[in-house]
């Protein structure tokens, strides 16, 4: 080999080497990730029928990010959102989900309110392997089964609720008979599931099951049917409307010595639903789940409410507000957790470790390698109409009743 040939094949080598290094360290810098910022895609329902549920909870999650920034980042790093509206829409979300991904290559994804819309990216985010960090939504088909990378529930499922209304009836009330009226869909089915294994497991028995469409018109017949059965307590996983429908019933059919217990979704807005029942008697013997402490800590709810007029100063915000707060904490929590050395596989293993305590939560926040379901320890509450009295202990799912 002459001289000549001998340095171009030492050049070529040399340029090999140097390529492989430069696409070694390339392939070790995970999408997202700088030296002084994270991108996080952050999205919601911000227009269409459903923006209630997505507008508050998406600024609330935005301003916990902006204060851990005033307060000068994560080890360094500032934290860059790239917010979306998803419509609470499967193919908008989806598309929304492929954007983040593939244009904006944002590190994780934090968004989704509405659980079937989210259903929709469960395949593309498996196959891509990224985190996705539900924002508010809390369906049970979401998290269980438990796949890698979906995080959520953040507000209990439904599971949670039936669990924690029989463990009240029965434990709290003393109910021995109890009846338990949910819906005919996939809700419907983990909360009755959980409600009616507990109650069991205690030495109750439930005496009547009335499942129900969720537009139902009128519900006569099967308020009659629970009364019939002459229960001890009856359990609601009814939505806003029918919730209204059965607790005017209940009152209207002279069934108010016996407690009516309601699930979370059925009373988002206590008071809108008090002055929609319309009948004060109807109330007196009425509890509810709930998943945060500021139901009844006006100096918390002032906390929070006065943070985000800090930040939006010209919007009143709404009663789901809240709601956007604990999966934004977590994400802050996984990150302070991780340190400097940011991948996606690492956020994962860090969310499995997740155990977080906060003021706004009722019970803590916990994920595991078989665990997607953030939240399972919720507050029971009665309410009058007026006034909230959270009711002694706390009531937590023990992750095997109804499964």
């Amino acid at each position: 080999m002459t001289i000549g040939m001998k340095r171009l094949a030492g050049a070529l080598a040399l340029g090999i080497a140097a390529a492989g290094v430069a696409v070694t360290a390339k392939a070790q810098t995970p999408p997202g990730v700088t030296s002084n910022e994270i991108v996080i895609g952050l999205f919601g329902p911000l227009s269409g029928p459903l923006v209630a549920y997505g507008v508050d909870p998406l600024n609330a999650a935005k301003m916990v990010y902006d204060e851990v920034n005033a307060r000068g980042g994560i080890h360094g790093r500032r934290i860059r959102l790239v917010i979306e509206d998803d419509k609470c829409n499967g193919n908008e979300l989806v598309g929304v989900v492929k954007k983040l991904v593939t244009v904006d290559n944002v590190f994780i994804l934090h968004g989704g309110s509405c659980t079937a819309a989210i259903a929709a990216a469960q395949e593309y985010v498996l196959r891509e392997k990224v985190p996705f960090v539900m924002l508010n939504a809390a369906g049970d088909n979401a998290v269980f089964p438990a796949t890698r990378y979906m995080f959520g529930s953040f507000q209990g499922t439904q599971r949670v609720y039936g669990s924690a209304l029989a463990q009240f009836a029965v434990k709290d009330l003393k109910a021995k008979r109890v009846a338990i009226i949910v819906h005919d869909d996939d809700y419907g089915k983990a909360n009755l599931a959980a409600a009616k294994a507990v109650v069991e497991r205690l030495g109750g028995q439930v005496v009547a099951q009335e499942r129900i469409p969720p537009a139902i018109a009128d519900i006569t017949a099967p308020v009659l049917n629970l009364r019939a059965s002459k229960p001890d307590a009856i359990l609601s996983g009814a939505y806003p409307a029918p919730a209204v429908l059965l607790a005017q019933k209940y009152g209207e059919f002279g069934m108010t010595a016996i407690p009516l217990l309601q699930s979370t979704q059925g009373m988002p807005t206590p008071s809108v639903y008090a002055k929609n029942v319309g009948n004060p008697d109807a109330l007196k013997n009425l509890y509810h789940t709930w998943s945060f402490n500021d139901i009844a800590d006006e100096a918390l709810h002032k906390k929070w409410v006065d943070m985000y007029k800090k930040y939006y100063p010209d919007r009143e915000p709404g009663p789901f507000m809240v709601t956007g707060i604990p999966s934004a904490l977590a994400v802050v929590d996984t990150l302070q957790r991780m340190g400097r050395d940011l991948t996606r596989e690492k956020f994962v293993e860090a969310m499995e470790k997740l155990n977080l305590k906060s003021d706004v939560m009722t019970g803590p926040l916990q994920f595991g390698p078989g665990r997607r379901d953030a939240l399972r320890s919720v507050v029971v509450v009665k309410f009058d109409g007026k006034t909230q009295k959270v009711m002694p202990g706390i009531f937590a799912w023990n992750g095997k009743d109804g499964n």
